[in-house]
């Protein structure tokens, strides 16, 4: 009975930390993208692209300098810095915001609180599931949270209407359901990556 609990409560944690794989996520930053260009939208889209990028590009950067010579030369815990919830904060926050974007009162707020119980969840899902360390968690969301402020400041005004929200909403659902449960391997190729390095530079080896 205790092993099947303990089963249990490992596939909801899965679950949850499915949602943050990068084959949910940046699907779901194209389908935001080509909701805001197809509204007319464009500085809201260039906004959230080039954001997404930063936030992306400097977690990946993280991830690779820390791997392979982080921990020898700082002496660290901190190792793995969590690409699940760095791009869970950009691509559900970005779509919280240009949801938000066409709410108002209670619907608004419920679609933050949605984002926020989410990534909370997967933050979470992280350490449970003792794929990173709490540090490591913290590290994503801090660059995650980052490049969603940056958005947040660059993306102007961008009103959208009720009808099309609920559009949005529906597509990103509909997409959710089918690539969850899909990984694709970019852990794997950050690996590679890092073992590469390590051969090429004396002191991290």
């Amino acid at each position: 009975m205790l092993a099947s609990g303990k089963s249990g409560r490992l596939d909801f944690w899965q679950f949850v930390t499915d949602l943050g794989d990068s084959a949910v996520t940046l699907p779901l930053v194209a389908l935001t993208l080509v909701f805001l260009l197809q509204g007319g939208a464009r500085r809201p889209a260039v906004a959230l692209a080039v954001s997404l990028s930063a936030g992306g590009l400097a977690v990946g950067i993280l991830k690779l300098a820390l791997q392979s010579c982080g921990r020898r030369l700082l002496d660290t815990s901190l190792v793995n810095p969590s690409g699940h919830v760095a791009v869970s904060a950009m691509a559900y926050g970005g779509l919280a915001l240009v949801l938000g974007g066409g709410l108002s009162g209670v619907p608004r707020q419920a679609a933050y609180g949605g984002f926020i119980a989410l990534v909370a969840g997967i933050a979470a899902s992280r350490t449970v599931l003792h794929v990173h360390n709490p540090g490591e968690v913290l590290a994503g969301l801090a660059v995650g949270l980052a490049a969603l402020a940056l958005y947040g400041r660059t993306r102007g005004v961008a009103k959208g209407s009720e009808a099309s929200t609920g559009r949005l909403t529906l597509a990103a659902l509909l997409l959710v359901v089918a690539m969850h449960g899909t990984r694709w391997p970019i852990e794997e190729q950050i690996r590679s990556l890092v073992a590469l390095i390590r051969a090429g530079v004396p002191a991290c080896a």
